[in-house]
């Protein structure tokens, strides 16, 4: 565990950790699609409330790049990317296994929901 603590600290180029965040949101919203279709419930609004969260989290991350910068400090952007890659990360999962993917954490999403 310690060693995965390491390396996610290594990850504090912000380069990496845009093009991290960018690639789960671009996961979710790809899964978001797919389930309302199969579901047959694409809505332009619930896109719309999609896309403005998506853009408030491109803002979360700006602004955490511009604290670190003025207060010469790697802690808000790196905080508000992992928030950011865990949020998206469990959407994107959870948009997974609706789209009928099993996979093995499955049990404890279902856990978590009280199914």
């Amino acid at each position: 565990m310690e060693e995965f603590i390491t390396q996610m600290m290594a990850l504090n180029e912000p380069k990496i950790l845009f093009i991290l965040c960018g690639i789960f949101i671009f996961a979710d919203v790809i899964t978001g699609y797919l389930k309302a279709f199969k579901n047959r419930k694409v809505n332009s609004s619930i896109s719309r409330d999609g896309y403005i969260k998506k853009i408030a989290w491109i803002v979360a991350l700006l602004l955490g790049f511009a604290v670190d910068f003025l207060v010469k400090v790697e802690l808000f952007l790196i905080g508000s990317a992992l928030v950011c890659v865990a949020t998206e990360g469990i959407s994107f999962y959870e948009n997974l296994n609706e789209l009928g993917v099993t996979l093995p954490f499955n049990k404890y999403f279902e856990k978590m929901k009280g199914e």
